[in-house]
């Protein structure tokens, strides 16, 4: 089975380069963002192999993404429940520059990452990882969000979390995908 996952298209929070988390639910993606998720989807709707299920998050900005891809493949969109964007709790309204500026605020005790007053990067990863181990042995499509696909990545490819995200390893832009592969439980990156 291959995944690709993808990062949904450009939305006006991503434009102010501001952390919003659970409050972007309904968030739209902007012109340039339907331009990007078009785009995508004839690139991997367009090629061989490709996928025959199409999957995004519960977020609106995910679904408007994946949508020209599910009608480009000509299968119905399907929402996960665990595939959502991270919470980052007391994070809301900083700059993502703040990430980068104060790695020690992720640091939550006894060896723990995550947001304080969100969820820890093990509870993204395990949510993550719950829906996408679920998936039936299928070629599929699964858009979500930056931050989540970096932290689930990780767990997914038995890498070390902290040196991904201090690495700036798996940065997707919007509408950027990598793609995985699935044998015999396993997961591996092809591209």
């Amino acid at each position: 089975m291959r995944l690709w996952i993808i990062r949904h298209g450009e939305t006006k929070g991503n434009q102010a380069g501001i952390l919003r988390g659970a409050s972007s639910a309904n968030d739209e993606i902007t012109d340039t963002g339907y331009g990007q998720a078009r785009a995508m989807a004839g690139r991997i709707g367009g090629g061989e192999p490709r996928p025959q299920a199409v999957y995004a998050s519960r977020y609106r900005r995910a679904q408007q993404t994946a949508q020209p891809l599910a009608e480009r493949l000509g299968v119905p969109l399907t929402v996960l429940p665990g595939v959502h964007e991270v919470d980052c709790g007391e994070w809301a309204g900083e700059p993502y520059s703040a990430l980068k500026q104060h790695p020690e605020r992720l640091e939550l005790g006894g060896g723990e990452l995550g947001f304080r007053g969100g969820e820890t990067f093990r509870e993204i990863a395990a949510r993550f990882r719950v829906d996408v181990d679920g998936l039936p042995e299928r070629d599929a499509a699964l858009v979500s969000h930056g931050g989540i696909i970096r932290i689930a990545l990780a767990d997914l490819l038995g890498l070390d979390v902290r040196e991904v995200w201090r690495g700036g390893e798996f940065m997707l832009k919007n509408a950027e995908w990598v793609v995985l592969e699935r044998q015999q439980g396993a997961w591996s990156l092809l591209e």
